[in-house]
């Protein structure tokens, strides 16, 4: 499938001959009138006849003339000409299956649908690299690394999902651990020395092999986790007969190799990734990372329509439409998706090559009217919103110009097609960033660590609610309680077990725990430490003391609960990151 095309002076030529066809037997009356009766055969002309046949040849010229301005007006600097008339042939068939969650996705807590894309296998992986690379720094310090297990990492997770729907990502870490104020989970959790050392050294690669990696590819440090995550994107869910291709800016001012400057934008310099999502629901079924260009290669050309033919890749249903915005769009693009069995609808520039001059915005066009063309399988429609204003769009999956008659602004219908399917990235963004766990940091991959957990929750919740939808009672919060929940499920394997293997907790600990929802035997411990703490108020003799002193305390043995005044005992300075 391909456009009509010509070289422009071949289109000159036949235009011109066109005119010349049309008007010579004009020209041959003319010169028949002129020369008396003897240069011509038949019946004579009153003169009456002659003044009709006079006019009919002025109406003759201006109608081939404009005939001939409408012709040239449809080719474009491409070359190639927009037909107004519609082409004789079939629309493609719409996909028929059936969107929604994947077969092999049911799920039955919030857990269980973030682990559909937070799968073992990048946690396993996560796990290792991190505790190779603490490790790695402790002994260079002559330290001790404590070995971060699968329980911890997730309840950290969960700590950092916590910080986002409480939307405390401005808040100190101290602050959220040591503030009485503050939520229970966090000190139920682990010490804020832990998180802390596990913020800074948590990794997604090997740092030793990462030289070698970087040589052929600049996202080496984050490249394995992020392919593990989209092959779980595009596995778990089947999407609706439209999807939507769009771009996330990801704010960022540190070191990164393929940071974009964008002065336009509020953030003025991010990461950017170029996502898939569906159009119906919330759900990002692909990603792609822009680089830059990559060692030893050359700057990639056509980077938009190369980004988008990559995207459709990992689409296994045909017949899907693709909408996208004029980054994107252009007529050669649209035919090779056409070849995928996958159509598109797209806004186009009007500095396009391909748009011709009748489409383009001009002071001679009327409020509300629509221009259509044709050209093999592309359809091209421009309308005007304002005076001197154009809007123009591309689209492979119309056939027809048809409009809107029940509206005054009589818009068309592939212009009320791409408003309704225009926003599937942007609500997969808005949802992302409503509870996102992003800190400030100046290590890139934590960045998209932070940014790919956003994302897992916009998914996960999404299957979730598919299987549940009554969850909460269906209320406009439900993503903030499915995190809370989330939350929850993630960190209290995390606090029996801290329960369970550090018997000496604080009395604050224990307080944060009881707070979180333990099971009895912990409200027990607890009840049983608040009546000692009741008893050892009541004044009694040191019991190292001799009898005569008669010296009365109010301080006891912490091991035997004997009281002892301050001659028989020592105070325990304990600093913050050592607590248990």
């Amino acid at each position: 499938m391909a456009c009509l095309k010509k070289p422009a002076a071949e289109v000159t030529d036949t235009l011109r001959e066109e005119y010349e066809s049309i008007a010579a037997p004009d020209l041959e009356s003319e010169v028949s009138d002129s020369d008396g009766p003897e240069c011509h055969s038949g019946p004579d002309l009153t003169e009456g006849q002659k003044t009709v046949l006079t006019d009919f040849e002025f109406s003759s010229e201006e109608s081939s003339d404009e005939e001939s301005e409408d012709r040239l007006s449809r080719w474009s600097k491409g070359d190639s000409y927009w037909s107004k008339y519609p082409p004789q042939s079939e629309t493609m068939a719409s996909s028929q299956n059936c969107p929604g969650p994947a077969p092999g996705s049911s799920v039955e807590t919030p857990k269980d649908a973030w682990e559909l894309f937070m799968s073992e296998n990048i946690i396993d992986a996560i796990l290792q690299c991190t505790n190779l690379g603490g490790l790695r720094a402790a002994l260079a310090k002559g330290k001790v690394w404590q070995k971060i297990t699968k329980e911890e990492l997730k309840a950290f997770i969960g700590l950092s999902l916590l910080i986002g729907v409480e939307r405390s990502c401005d808040v100190p870490i101290r602050e959220l651990f040591m503030d009485s104020l503050q939520n229970p989970l966090y000190r139920a959790t682990m010490s804020v020395g832990r998180y802390q050392d596990l913020h800074r050294f948590l990794q997604f690669d090997n740092k030793k092999t990462r030289v070698a990696r970087e040589a052929s590819d600049h996202m080496a440090a984050f490249r394995n986790v992020w392919d593990l995550f989209l092959i779980n994107c595009r596995k778990r869910f089947i999407p609706t007969d439209c999807v939507t291709v769009g771009e996330q800016l990801v704010p960022f001012q540190g070191r990164c190799k393929f940071l974009q400057h964008v002065p336009s934008r509020p953030t003025k310099s991010g990461i950017k990734i170029f996502w898939m999502c569906d159009t119906e629901v919330p759900y990002a079924i692909d990603g792609v990372i822009y680089t830059g260009r990559q060692p030893g290669e050359e700057t990639e050309e056509n980077l938009a329509e190369n980004t988008v033919l990559r995207l459709s890749n990992g689409l296994q249903q045909k017949g899907l439409n693709i909408t996208m915005d004029s980054y994107f769009t252009n007529v050669p693009l649209a035919e090779k998706l056409f070849e995928k069995s996958l159509t598109m609808v797209g806004a186009l520039r009007h500095k396009n090559p391909h748009v011709p001059p009748i489409m383009k915005p001009s002071k001679l066009r009327a409020l509300h009217t629509s221009e259509f063309g044709f050209c093999g399988k592309v359809f091209m429609v421009s309308y005007v919103p304002k005076l001197k204003k154009a809007v123009i769009l591309l689209s492979t999956m119309h056939t027809s110009d048809a409009l809107n008659e029940t509206s005054a602004k009589n818009k068309p219908e592939v212009i009320q097609y791409y408003n309704r399917t225009k926003g599937g990235v942007s609500s997969v963004k808005l949802m992302a960033e409503s509870y996102t766990c992003k800190r400030q940091t100046k290590r890139w991959p934590m960045l998209l660590w932070y940014n790919m957990l956003d994302i897992t929750i916009v998914n996960s919740y999404t299957i979730f609610i598919a299987q549940h939808p009554s969850f909460m009672g269906g209320g406009h919060n439900t993503q903030r309680l499915f995190i809370k929940e989330l939350v929850k499920e993630l960190v209290m394997p995390q606090i029996h077990r801290r329960r369970e293997e550090s018997p000496g907790l604080s009395m604050i600990i224990l307080e944060a725990m009881d707070r979180c929802g333990m099971p009895t035997s912990l409200s027990a411990v607890y009840s049983e430490l608040q009546e000692q703490s009741c008893q050892n108020r009541i004044r009694k003799r040191c019991y190292y003391c001799p009898s005569g002193r008669d010296r009365k305390v109010s301080k006891f043995c912490s091991e035997c609960s004997r009281p002892v005044c301050k001659d028989h005992s020592h105070m325990l300075v304990i600093c913050y990151r050592c607590m248990p």
